[in-house]
């Protein structure tokens, strides 16, 4: 190269080096997110741990349903380590940071701020939230009962859906193994001062056998599922401080879970409306009215011990309805920021049963109540100096569990024809205190302490339920679990790599957990493994989580994630043989980590690898569930401005690995090779 050359050259670099600074920068703006303080503000100034999924992060994945979208996210995991697309809906309760994962949830889950919870069992219908429609995901690890009150124990995971903007439509149509499709359409418009979205999806699968090859037998078929979604949002800017929505959502489902007789199938509506106001003097208010009416069946069977024939033993109708509100203020009064609100949920639900025995009809089993929870919460964000934030709340909530009642006709040996349950009335207040610190402009330093809580749900007071040959009875007498925890994270930025590292510790008395009994209850037929929901004096969670990421070059990007977890029960004086046992469904190691390369003139790939280590199923420790790694690939290539074309591979090494076992040695396992592929449109 000549010497003009060189100095050509030389120009050139000293010329793009900036500006490559500056494309780096901009791809690495950092969200901003709500959840954490209940207010706007960029991640890195949120005085949590905070992970957020972004839409590129959804669209770049092979996930077909949000859960296994989640799973990435460290802390992460459900009741039961199996789909959404083909388990039952009772094994979907969230779990955060090991708190014990049940049906029921240790962690609020909120769409656009409104809870998601089942609001009979806790449990999350992950399917009624198509991928489509997700701008964002938030999940807030640690307690978040200051702000968000129940089931706030292990964090909060805030679904925040796409606004509608302007004239668009949006189209995602995909197929794939065991007769899998899914078409969903997006319409948005606006009019004026209205903004409006309507979005109707179809999904259904074929599934899967979910039991172990070595214990199948002619009962066992597959475990499809198909579900139905239609959402609406109208919103209404009235001026530049005031807009007003509401929403709609229609959502039914069936499944097929596993045998001729087990199935299930719910039809849920639900509404929210509400709006957002700023006033003269700076105050900031929302307000939000919701409300939710569904249905839930599901039958459940007894197996022979060949798996060769099944008798009817339960079939169950859950009729739900519940309604809430929700009112907030806030105003900056010099450095701080002052948050106040209140807010209110009533549920009323029973659970309507015909039992069997040697697959005749015994007899009917009507179970259920109300509930009501008020909540009333203050928080002061102040920021001294520019590096300094510290976050101070407290909130406290009144409990009543009222109306419960169950009737048997005609009544088994050992049971009353007809029970009526004493009332409960309870109250909890639950502080915050957390404090950010800029240490330098590359490093963050945080550290908080917390409490939260948990009330019992209807279902876990009032419903017996039943996985093949194990039945685990209510128990009207449980207390509200209630969590006392801390944490301390670090965060460093260098170049193009990112990492935070964050330590935690919680104890919760009165965790809930399926205790096995050594006498059977009368609600546990002859030959069945007898479990009963009951309260364990204190459990300890502690451990590690770690996330990194890394811009090696532009397109480029590595994000992986650990998580260590030691959760254990501590006292348990009802049941000795408890105390020092891990608690179930929780493993000591998960981790995850993905490479992707992002390049829109050619195409984007991304590798998932995911590690879950051993675990038990059960209270005792008796049944083991092995560790696994599995493997995910996405390909996409956009074709115009307005196509693209995609395909989605969820285990690709095909690899078998336990999700389940009953304490008769039938093992569930996981997805196998599950291959998809499709397009998506916008105009």
């Amino acid at each position: 190269m000549t010497r003009r050359g060189r100095a050509t050259l030389a120009v050139l670099v000293v010329a793009l080096v900036p500006a490559l600074a500056r494309a780096q920068e901009i791809e690495r703006l950092e969200p901003v997110v709500v959840t954490a303080t209940r207010a706007e503000q960029p991640m890195g100034e949120a005085p949590a741990s905070v992970t957020v999924l972004t839409r590129q992060d959804i669209q770049q994945g092979a996930a077909q349903s949000l859960d296994d979208l989640l799973r990435q996210v460290p802390g992460f995991s459900l009741f039961r380590r199996s789909s959404s697309l083909v388990s039952h809906p009772t094994t979907q309760g969230v779990s955060l940071r090991g708190i014990g994962p049940s049906g029921a949830s240790r962690a609020l889950v909120l769409l656009d701020g409104v809870p998601v919870n089942d609001p009979f069992g806790g449990w999350v219908y992950w399917d009624r939230i198509p991928l489509q429609s997700i701008e964002q995901v938030e999940v807030v690890r640690g307690g978040g009962a200051s702000l968000w009150g129940n089931y706030a124990l292990g964090g909060v995971i805030n679904i925040i859906t796409r606004r509608p903007t302007e004239r668009a439509a949006s189209f995602e149509g995909s197929y794939g193994t065991n007769d899998t499709h899914n078409v969903d359409l997006l319409l948005t418009d606006a009019l004026g001062p209205f903004r409006v979205s309507l979005e109707g999806g179809h999904f259904a699968t074929d599934g899967y056998k979910v039991v172990s090859v070595s214990r199948r037998g002619a009962i066992d078929v597959d475990a499809g599922s198909a579900h139905t979604t239609f959402n609406g949002r109208v919103e209404m800017r009235a001026s530049p401080d005031l807009t007003l929505f509401a929403r709609g959502t229609y959502y039914e489902e069936s499944r097929d879970n596993g045998t001729p007789l087990q199935f299930n199938n719910t039809d849920t509506g639900s509404f929210a409306t509400g709006g957002r106001l700023r006033t003269g003097d700076g105050s900031e208010w929302t307000a939000t009215v919701f409300g939710d009416v569904q249905d839930f069946h599901s039958t459940f069977s007894s197996q022979a011990t060949d798996r060769n024939s099944e008798t009817l033993a339960l079939d169950q109708r859950v009729p739900t309805t519940s309604m809430g509100a929700a009112l907030t203020w806030s105003r900056a009064l010099g450095d701080h920021r002052v948050l106040a609100g209140t807010d209110f949920r009533w549920i009323e639900g029973q659970t309507d049963e015909r039992v069997y025995v040697a697959g005749v009809f015994a007899r009917t089993r009507v179970a259920g109540g109300e509930q009501q929870l008020y909540g009333l919460f203050v928080q002061d964000t102040w920021t001294p100096v520019r590096a300094l934030e510290v976050v101070a709340g407290i909130r406290g909530d009144h409990w009543r569990a009222y109306d419960g009642f169950r009737r048997d006709t005609p009544p088994p040996a050992g049971i009353p024809g007809r029970q009526t349950y004493a009332d409960i009335d309870r109250m909890t207040g639950t502080p915050r205190f957390a404090v950010l610190y800029h240490a330098t402009p590359s490093t963050d330093v945080r550290g908080s302490f917390y409490q939260g809580f948990r009330v019992p749900t209807i279902n876990e007071l009032y419903r017996v339920f039943r996985v093949r040959n194990d039945v685990t009875v209510a128990n009207e007498h449980l207390k509200p679990e209630r969590l006392t925890g801390g944490e301390v994270g670090l965060a460093q930025r260098a170049g193009p790599f990112e990492a935070r590292a964050t330590a935690f510790w919680s104890e919760v008395e009165n965790l809930i957990i399926n205790v096995t009994q050594t006498v059977p209850l009368p609600d546990c037929p002859a030959g069945t493994t007898c479990r009963q929901r009951q309260n364990v004096d204190r459990a300890r969670i502690r451990g590690i989580e770690t996330e990194l990421e890394w811009r090696p070059a532009t397109g480029w990007r590595v994000i992986g994630g650990y998580t260590y977890t030691d959760a254990r029960v501590l006292d348990s004086p009802q049941q000795r043989s408890l105390e020092g046992k891990r608690l179930a469904q929780v493993p000591r190691h998960g981790a995850a980590l993905t490479v992707r390369y992002d390049n829109p003139a050619l195409f984007t790939a991304a590798v998932t690898a995911r590690y879950v280590g051993r675990q038990f199923e059960d209270d005792l420790n008796t049944l083991p569930l092995g560790s696994y790694v599995l493997v995910d690939l996405f390909l996409s290539r956009r074709l115009a401005r307005w196509a693209e074309v995609f395909a989605g591979i969820e285990n690709l090494l095909d690899t078998t690995y336990t999700v389940g076992r009953t304490s008769d040695g039938v093992a569930s396992i996981g997805a196998p090779f599950l291959a998809h592929g499709g397009v998506r449109l916008t105009f």
